[in-house]
């Protein structure tokens, strides 16, 4: 079985490359990469080109980058993963054998590229939360059966929460699969936004979203 991975970017031209070079030997085995950009200012290295199957250019939104994409994809399991994101870590015949059935989906541990100790813990409140309310963040590589992400209608297209809300469509179909292993990804936001500003925001978002605010407000408020 071979995957569809879908990355969004909104000028991650540099960000993006080790993620495309670590991808290379997944396409060797036919997995296919597309790269869907928001409006970039900056543009991909011409040589990056050349790193990927299918790179378009969407309407901005990572909700609507990633139905762009998902509409474009040709193999059976879509793979969505941030630009900054880190996969040396997962090896790919493991991950395979969790795509054994018609409607799965699912998502990986995440490890924050930082080794300071507040990281380890943030790390771990994150995936203790995810693995008991299969609900995931976007950082931690969702993947699922293209089929299956159709008959849900995709991904909402809402400003913020979209993975919250794939994520809430999902499990009402079953149970998310657990690779049990981990996509690395950035600690950028956390250090230029300050740890525990960042840690509380978060928190805050999604309280926030549960009582109802628009997503509008709250990507405003993310984007501050």
């Amino acid at each position: 079985m071979n995957i569809s991975i879908i990355i969004p970017t909104l000028n991650e031209g540099r960000t993006v490359l080790p993620l495309l070079e670590q991808l290379q030997e997944w396409r060797r085995l036919g997995d296919e990469l597309l790269l869907v950009d928001g409006g970039s200012t900056d543009s991909l290295d011409k040589d990056a080109s050349t790193l990927v199957d299918v790179s378009i250019d969407s309407s901005r939104g990572r909700s609507i980058q990633l139905n762009a994409g998902a509409k474009l994809a040709s193999k059976p399991v879509l793979w969505f993963l941030h630009a900054d994101s880190d996969v040396s870590l997962i090896e790919r015949e493991k991950f395979l054998v969790h795509l054994r059935c018609d409607s799965f989906w699912g998502f990986f541990n995440i490890k924050i590229a930082d080794t300071a100790r507040i990281f380890r813990v943030v790390e771990t409140l994150m995936n203790l939360r995810s693995r008991t309310s299969f609900v995931a963040t976007g950082d931690q590589g969702i993947f699922v059966a293209k089929d299956l992400f159709f008959r849900i209608g995709g991904y909402k297209s809402i400003a913020l929460m979209e993975d919250v809300e794939l994520c809430k469509a999902l499990r009402q179909k079953s149970p998310p699969k657990n690779p049990k292993s981990t996509v690395i990804t950035s600690a950028r936001r956390w250090r230029s936004k300050g740890v525990v500003k960042t840690i509380f925001l978060m928190w805050f978002l999604r309280l926030a979203w549960f009582l109802g605010l628009p997503s509008k407000f709250l990507k405003n408020l993310y984007d501050r």
